[in-house]
């Protein structure tokens, strides 16, 4: 019973884990249809539970609309996590709207940072990945973007260039907030452009735009830039109705309905505004309004302009300070996103360091297990054919021994070239070892005599590979010596007495004797056998 419980809580979790599924998507299709309404994309994907289980398409779908309805909030921040996932996947993809939108997003969110080169770069490749034929709000808002950056950047005519741009937009697709933005920013161009007629012209569509939107912060700013373009062009007269407008609509504009009074002449008007412009929130409206206090009484009450222009310079170094901590902050932020860079890039570099690492490591165990194994079964090859191959002797052996017991005389010589034959392999062994380099240097003259040490390890060495001759001889001649013996291989291998002398450290005398008392110690036929291929004649003699 508990098992069939257990097996139906399994299948409603796996059932309820599917609906999520499908909910999730269906809420990502839903929140697509609604970006124009900020707060209502942010409620439905708040509604996703785990959005970090989303993968491929609904995971960048997810980043996209998430960050695009943040914009919109003005609630983008610093943080650009979440649009590169975005940006990671549909780079994958074909050129096009979505990837526009992520690069417009991580511009908004690099402007943020302070970082505006990387914004103007990433705005360009926004622009580049929308499609040539398309007239869609993204393009809009790129181009607002780059004419923005250009700007600050003071290229005013590439910033003119996408200000049109987006002016194509406007007049295609007539919205009252987009045709104030792109009319007040061309006036604003065309201001600093010295171009004062068109820029009249732009302004004057745009505080049209701010009347229907009835804005008063974007008419104020307007009726400004006008009062501003009225002074830069002579016209007195009008710059003072901007102001006398702005100081009948707005009465709470104390520093401009000052500065009107100034104009005007009325001097204890102007400084009684501007006294009361001092308690602005904005700094630079406190900063002038002590300037032009210190302006008005700077003849008549010298002690009061001391005070006010002590108080200027506060504000105006206030100013800077605050100025100088937002680039700070800027490039605080710009320099930790350069570090969190290059740690990511040394954390890849280190991570392919290890996988390749770990990769030839493990190749060089497959190798080196692979090497052993072949080395090992080649050894044991050797062993098995040297096994047959003494097999096979000890049977020949056996065979001509139980010949020789029957006919003596004829197996005799047949036995002498079987001890030959199993002489020459050995011989043929000894050849191949490194003792065999070192006596054919000395035979050359190129190579020293063996050393003490090494006398005994090439007498031991030596012996050990003609073991099975060696111990024949040793059981038929007990009497018979290892350095006997040597001399005798030697021999047998056709070494001159002064090279034998040489490589065991006897003296040719010495041998000589030694092989005196070696033809009366041994047989006939042994002495025959190992002393028959020398060629040192008076040695023989």
């Amino acid at each position: 019973m508990k098992h069939v419980i257990l097996i139906f809580f399994c299948l409603l979790f796996c059932s309820c884990r599917q609906g999520g599924g499908k909910n999730d998507l269906a809420l990502l299709h839903e929140a697509s249809l609604h970006t124009a309404q900020p707060d209502s994309v942010m409620d439905l994907l708040g509604q996703i539970v785990r959005p970090d289980c989303l993968q491929g398409k609904a995971r960048a779908d997810y980043a996209l609309l998430y960050t695009e309805a943040l914009n919109k909030q003005d609630r983008i921040g610093t943080d650009d996590s979440l649009i590169k996932l975005a940006l990671g996947y549909y780079s994958k993809q074909a050129p096009g709207i979505p990837l526009a939108k992520s690069y417009f997003l991580l511009g908004r969110i690099c402007q943020q940072q302070g970082n505006d080169t990387l914004a103007l770069k990433v705005n360009l490749q926004a622009l580049a990945a929308l499609p040539s034929q398309t007239q869609d709000r993204t393009r809009m808002l790129v181009n607002y973007d780059l004419g923005y950056l250009y700007h600050q950047k003071g290229f005013y005519r590439q910033a003119l260039l996408h200000y049109r741009e987006m002016q194509k937009y406007v007049d295609a697709h007539p919205d009252t907030t987009d045709c104030y933005i792109a009319a007040y920013s061309m006036g604003d161009i065309f201001m600093l452009l010295n171009r004062y007629d068109s820029a009249y012209h732009y302004y004057q569509e745009a505080i049209s735009f701010a009347r229907q939107l009835e804005n008063e912060s974007y008419e104020r700013y307007i009726i400004r830039q006008l009062c501003l373009h009225a002074r830069l062009t002579g016209n007195r007269q009008q710059a003072k109705a901007y102001l006398q407008e702005i100081v009948d609509t707005y009465g709470n504009d104390f520093y401009n309905k000052a500065v009107l009074f100034k104009e005007e002449g009325n001097a204890d008007s102007a400084s009684f505004y501007f006294l009361k412009a001092t308690k602005n929130s904005q700094i630079i409206t406190r900063a002038m309004s002590f300037y032009h206090l210190f302006q008005l009484h700077r003849k008549a009450h010298p002690d009061w302009a001391c005070v006010y222009v002590d108080s200027f310079h506060i504000y105006k170094d206030s100013l800077y300070a605050l100025r100088q901590t937002d680039k700070i902050e800027r490039l605080t932020a710009a320099y930790r996103q350069e570090v969190d860079r290059q740690k990511e890039e040394a954390d890849r570099r280190e991570n392919a360091i290890c996988l390749w690492g770990g990769i030839g490591i493990t190749l060089l165990l497959c190798g080196t297990g692979v090497f052993f194994f072949v080395q090992r079964k080649k050894r044991r090859y050797l062993l098995l054919e040297k096994q047959l191959v003494a097999n096979r002797l000890a049977a020949i052996k056996e065979y001509v021994a139980e010949q020789n017991r029957r006919n003596p005389e004829e197996w005799s010589a047949m036995y002498q070239e079987i001890a030959a034959i199993e002489m020459q392999t050995l011989i043929g062994q000894f050849q191949q070892t490194a003792w065999q380099k070192r006596i054919h240097a000395i035979q050359k003259g190129n190579g020293k005599p063996f050393s003490k040490k090494e006398q005994e390890a090439f007498q031991k060495e030596t012996l050990a590979l003609f073991d099975e001759p060696v111990k024949r001889l040793q059981v038929e001649y007990p009497q018979i010596t290892e350095a006997d013996l040597l001399f005798c291989l030697l021999s047998f291998m056709d070494y001159p007495t002064s090279l034998i002398a040489s490589c065991t450290g006897r003296k040719e005398n010495a041998l000589r004797t030694c092989k005196h008392r070696l033809k009366e110690k041994l047989s006939k036929e042994i002495f025959g056998f190992f002393f028959h291929f020398t060629n040192n004649q008076q040695d023989t003699e």
